[in-house]
């Protein structure tokens, strides 16, 4: 198997390790992590994903070039498909993900990291989009999402040129959202903050921080909508029970 799965203090660790190929994401790469994706969505003692490589010199190179070969272009547009929505699926998961980016991230490793929740990267971290070599565009979802983190002209600076950004031009665009030295410690730490929580609160939240792309009048309404459904949930209902009788709250989900 090229990915690894842990459960650790809550929180899932998915770890790449196919150090021979850097990481690359073929397609039996991609169907453990919608699995392991999938199950931990569902199994309430998962509080949060760290995705993180094995000791090496790459977080990911991106998707396997042999997986692109030879096939007709319906397969190729299927195989795509699959791809964009097994990461869709991290990003529309009901709890947070964590990607730590640890040497290399480029293509489809990008991607990953870019449908993950926050993004944590070392000093050595390099990210970069080389598709535009191969006379094609990254089709997993940087195109979309990409812009909408760091701006539209240093996503297609990126998308265009294929030049490596490092660890501290990542965190100015806001590619990254910090710099760690220890990655998978310091996200342990991180995801640490929340686990404590109610699961139900944070998939709310999360839910309706997926709108904010919506008009502020939409958005607005379908935050509504979300605080109706918490405020009648078991941990909203105990959240405030707690905090009217001055003890910690017991949540359930």
């Amino acid at each position: 198997m090229s990915v690894h799965f842990e459960l650790k203090n809550s929180i899932g660790i998915v770890t790449l390790d196919r150090p021979g190929k850097l990481n690359a994401l073929d397609i039996g790469a991609f169907r453990q992590i919608d699995e392991i994706v999938r199950r931990a969505n569902e199994e309430l003692l998962c509080r949060g994903l760290i995705f993180a490589a094995a000791p090496g010199r790459a977080f990911s190179a991106g998707a396997d070039i042999n997986d692109l070969c030879g096939m007709t272009p319906e397969e190729a547009t299927e195989r795509a498909t699959y791809r964009r929505g097994v990461f869709h699926n991290i990003s529309v998961a009901r709890i947070p993900s964590i990607a730590v980016v640890d040497g290399l991230a480029m293509g489809g490793g990008v991607e990953l990291a870019l449908a993950c929740t926050f993004r944590l990267a070392t000093n050595s971290a390099e990210f970069s989009m080389p598709e535009i070599k191969l006379g094609l565009l990254p089709g997993a979802g940087a195109t979309q999402r990409l812009p909408r983190l760091v701006g539209l002209s240093r996503a297609l600076d990126m998308m265009l040129t294929a030049r490596k950004v490092g660890a501290k031009e990542a965190l100015q665009i806001g590619l990254v959202d910090r710099i760690v030295e220890q990655p998978v410690d310091e996200a342990l730490a991180f995801a640490a903050l929340w686990v404590r929580f109610s699961r139900t609160a944070i998939s709310g939240i999360i839910t309706a921080g997926g709108y904010s792309e919506l008009p502020l009048e939409d958005g607005l309404a379908k935050e509504g909508a979300e605080l109706a459904k918490l405020s009648t949930s078991p941990d909203g209902i105990e959240g405030v029970a707690a905090f009217l009788e001055k003890r910690p709250p017991v949540f359930n989900r």
